[in-house]
């Protein structure tokens, strides 16, 4: 079975490193009220509660080279929570991939992004990045049957 730590590796490196460097500030995971009545556990939310995340280290295809619907609708669940949130001021998704990124910005100017979610690429050490690039392909394979 392919290894998920490293993308919580990842996630804890954008709460305790990446985000504190772009805003000033520390994060930490936290479970937040939402305005329908409901919470939701956010990757990351910053001490004065203002700056709300979610991180994704998915890319935005398959092996096969394909859109990844699945991981598609994983961002536009995380972008529905952050448009629940009373008031802060950024409504974040941080993502580990370019190619996400990119279909994001693509989706964006569509008009198929709600307004207040903003898209950030955080650039990962390099030690994390081959750990992660390595657990990615393994769950390739696991995923398509390859040994």
């Amino acid at each position: 079975m392919a290894n998920s730590n490293i993308r919580r590796e990842v996630e804890d490196w954008i709460r305790g490193d990446w985000l504190p460097e772009q805003f000033g500030q520390t994060f930490e995971r936290r479970r937040v009220a939402l305005s329908t009545g409901g919470d939701y556990q956010f990757s990351a939310v910053s001490d004065d509660d203002r700056v709300v995340a979610v991180v994704s280290t998915s890319g935005a295809l398959t092996s096969s080279g394909n859109l990844g619907a699945g991981k598609l609708q994983k961002i536009r669940a995380d972008m529905l929570f952050l448009t629940m949130l009373g008031v802060c001021d950024k409504r974040l998704i941080v993502m580990t991939e370019q190619s996400m990124y990119d279909q994001m910005m693509k989706e964006k100017e569509a008009g198929r992004v709600p307004p207040p979610i903003e898209f950030m690429l955080a650039r990962l050490p390099r030690e994390l990045r081959k750990r992660l690039t390595a657990a990615q392909r393994d769950a390739s394979a696991e995923m398509s049957g390859a040994d």
